[in-house]
Parts: structure tokens; sequence; C-alpha cells
């Protein structure tokens, strides 16, 4: 006889330092949309190869892994980096795999440490340089 698994039960969506680092992000990066809690599916494919079909185990290499928080341009539509919010639970070198992973497809990661305080200041800190970078391409366009 089979045991039937118990019910799936909510939990919240954000813990409370990674709602904190939001709000404090949106407030650093109001030019861009952050989005949270992204499937690194959404954001990475198995290229197609000659001569060989990609299976489950390629895309189960990242599919299942979560990013933090994506910088989203709407008006260009380009992802401007990801950022995840570490604790005291990473793992470097499982982080520096995962980094290397959204590297090679083109992605800036950048890391909060677990020690930074989600604040304003510790947004800018981490991301200041694309708010500049925003604020330069804006100042030139004008």
């Amino acid at each position: 006889m089979s045991a039937v698994p118990p019910a799936p039960v909510a939990k919240p969506f954000l813990t409370s330092r990674e709602q904190a680092m939001l709000f404090a992000l949106e407030e650093v990066l109001p030019m861009y949309r952050v989005h949270t809690q992204v499937a690194m599916g959404a954001l990475l494919t198995v290229p197609k190869r000659l001569g060989r079909r990609s299976t489950p185990a390629d895309r189960n290499a990242f599919s299942q892994k979560i990013v933090d928080f994506v910088i989203f341009d709407q008006t260009t539509g380009k992802i401007v980096a990801l950022v995840e919010l570490d604790d005291r639970t990473h793992d470097a070198q499982k982080d520096r795999k995962r980094d290397a992973m959204t590297a090679h497809a083109g992605y800036q990661t950048i890391r909060i440490p677990a020690s930074a305080r989600p604040t304003v200041p510790a947004a800018l800190a981490a991301v200041g340089h694309l708010r500049e970078a925003a604020l330069s391409v804006a100042l030139a366009a004008a």
C-alpha cells in the first residue's frame, strides 16, 4: 500500500530579509523592474548541438535553481543583472559554478554577502554601478 503524500501548504513568498532587500533595490533602481524568485529555466536554455538531442538531464542542471532578483530594463527588454542575496547557508563552491553558468549565458551576477544588512545603503553599494550607468545613458540621450 502506498502512502498518500501530505497536501502542500502555502509558505511565505519571500523571507523578511529578501523582502527588505527588494524594497531597497527598487528604491535604488527605480528605472528598472526588479523581479524576484525567478526560475533559471526562464533565463537559460540548452543550446542545440549538431547530431545530439538535448535531454532532460541537460536542463536539470539549472531548471530547478532560483535567482533571488532579476534586474530587468523594460525599455530594452534586456536583463541588466542577476542579484543573489547570500545567507549563511550559501556554499561558495556551488555559487562559483552557478555564477559561471549564468556568466556563460551572458548574465552578470551580483552577490550581496550574508553580512550585508538589507538596506538602501547596502543595495546602493551592491548595484550602484547599474544606477550610475543608467543615469549616464539617460543624460547622454537628453
